[in-house]
């Protein structure tokens, strides 16, 4: 074994024991309690949960499917950046989402939906559906950094070892820490992965255009009719087409907010100030990320390596190891697992809490009218959390092709299936359970067919993600308007929601601490037809 194959196993040795250790430090304070466990005692800081979110978002796969989709596809990939909208989203729909878990203790999407909907099966439904796609995307991670080490160390690190490696201090971190553990290493994360993109980046374009920097990339660009079409010269055709735009940032951004480990990260903050942040500092994490896998994929690896690469889904670990110093593929290996944990682990988070508290505790405890005690509910967690693994290392060691196709293809389109019942729970009075069932089962049904049997382009060059996502929400509407939705429902979900948030910082200062526990004052509220609202819908007070 060479002398740098040692040091970059030595180098992931170190960052997985340092994982493994700060996970298992919280074993204790994650014991007691769920609301610790899965939401981090809704504690988390602005600055963390920036991070975190920023970081779970940029998966293993977009370390290395963004560089090599832009180096084929072109620039028009940036059309990711769509992450502006996500931001919004957190400010609007996210401190919704929040103020009612708060108040009625959600933690996972299900419980939401489930509860606006007031139906146990379609809380049912979308727990089964988001975790048959959280096993395989999760199997994806372990993939993508079993695939990168062994390019990063030349085939010195053997592929299912690498596999088995990352599996086990995802599982032990996650088993230790739950969610406070998951917080504080994805911010760690998030800086890691963004230092160590821009430093590979910054070598990349040092030893390799030492008289020009991205300048002379460019002049090179220039040379490559298809490179320069790619980065979108003036006059160059394909490099920004609308309806690909549009389906890159619904599935990339926009849709991101209803995927179970993001939309989770709703429920932990500590109060309104990381929303308010939210709605500029997570635009401003993907920019730092965006902007630098995109640099690599249409500057650097055409200036490099020319079009036509015969390896381009490698582009990163190849460039890492061949055109830079050692320790830059090193540092993209500790890059990719930056990216490619912090998902893999949230993801896994998300996909346990909904196995045992949405599945198993609710309809095997909850419904019958029994009580389950804290720890052993806690305990069943980290069960399930070895069990999922078992599942994901198997996936991994046989590799099978359908699985890895359905998970890449379906997993973020299925996750937005619930993005129109999400939106219009909260904000739609007249939105109802047959609307949901109705929008969500066809919306599924769509990108199914879609994606797998009708092989003809789709009309407008639409996706199949961006019509089942129209489709879903038209029948949505439809079937809501046709339906009833009890008073009970809207007054609990929508109208006390928006008369706290109409009440003003004071109100929102008092639901900081708990909404339940706040002695709410109609008066409060400046508009007379609201405050006659808030008298009748307030809490009854001990």
């Amino acid at each position: 074994m060479n002398t740098y194959a040692w040091f970059c196993l030595v180098l992931c040795g170190a960052y997985g024991i340092f994982m493994v250790v700060q996970g298992l430090a919280n074993y204790r304070t994650t014991s007691g309690s769920t609301e610790t466990f899965y939401n981090a005692d809704r504690g988390v800081n602005t600055f963390m949960l920036v991070c975190s979110t920023a970081v779970s978002v940029f998966s293993g796969l977009a370390f290395y499917g963004w560089p090599s989709s832009s180096y084929k596809l072109g620039m028009g990939y940036i059309s990711g950046m769509g992450a502006f909208c996500v931001g919004l989203e957190f400010a609007i729909i996210g401190y919704r989402l929040w103020l009612l878990g708060k108040e009625y203790g959600f933690t996972t999407p299900v419980d939401f939906l489930r509860s606006r909907y007031y139906s146990e099966s379609y809380g049912l439904f979308v727990a089964i559906l988001m975790v048959a796609m959280i096993i395989p995307y999760v199997a994806l991670q372990l993939i993508t950094i079993g695939d990168g080490m062994n390019v990063s160390t030349m085939g010195v690190m053997p592929y299912l070892l690498a596999v088995a490696f990352s599996c086990a201090i995802i599982c032990f971190h996650v088993f230790g820490g739950g969610m406070k553990a998951i917080a504080w290493m994805d911010t760690f994360n998030f800086i890691l992965g963004v230092g160590t993109l821009w430093v590979m980046i910054a070598v990349l374009i040092i030893m390799n255009f030492p008289n020009g920097g991205l300048v002379e990339a460019v002049e090179i660009i220039k040379q490559d009719p298809v490179s320069l079409a790619n980065l979108g010269a003036p006059g160059a055709t394909g490099a920004f087409e609308v309806p690909g735009i549009i389906n890159q940032a619904l599935t990339a951004s926009v849709a991101t907010i209803v995927w179970p480990h993001i939309y989770s990260r709703c429920y932990i903050a500590k109060s309104k100030k990381n929303f308010e942040v939210m709605a500029w500092g997570l635009p401003l994490g993907y920019l730092m990320v965006f902007s630098g896998l995109l640099i690599i994929g249409t500057i650097l690896a055409p200036a490099i390596l020319g079009s036509g690469f015969a390896r381009a889904d490698s582009i990163v670990p190849w460039l890492a190891t061949y055109y830079a110093p050692p320790i830059i593929s090193a540092v993209a290996m500790l890059c990719l697992f930056a990216f490619a944990i912090s998902t893999g682990e949230s993801m896994l988070l998300s996909g346990t809490a909904m196995i045992t508290k949405d599945i198993f505790i609710r309809h095997r405890y909850v419904l019958k009218g029994e009580k389950v005690d804290e720890k052993q509910a806690v305990k069943w967690t980290r069960y399930v959390v070895v069990v999922m693994m078992i599942a994901m290392l198997i996936i991994v060691y046989f590799r099978p092709a359908a699985i890895v196709d359905y998970a890449y293809k379906l997993s973020s389109p299925y996750f937005g299936m619930v993005m129109p019942a999400t939106i219009g729970g909260l904000f739609w009075k007249r939105g109802t359970k047959e609307g949901a069932w109705a929008g969500t089962l066809l919306g599924c049904v769509i990108v199914t067919i879609c994606t797998f049997f009708y092989k003809s382009p789709l009309p407008l060059g639409l996706s199949a993600f961006s019509w089942a996502l129209i489709i879903n929400a038209v029948a949505y509407i439809i079937v809501s308007l046709a339906t009833k939705c009890p008073e009970d429902i809207v007054d609990k979900y929508i109208t006390r929601v928006t008369n706290y948030i109409s009440a003003g910082d004071d109100v929102n200062a008092i639901v900081g601490n708990t909404i339940l526990a706040a002695t709410f004052r109609p008066e409060q509220l400046t508009n007379p037809e609201d405050a006659a609202k808030a008298r009748a819908t307030r809490p009854v007070e001990a």
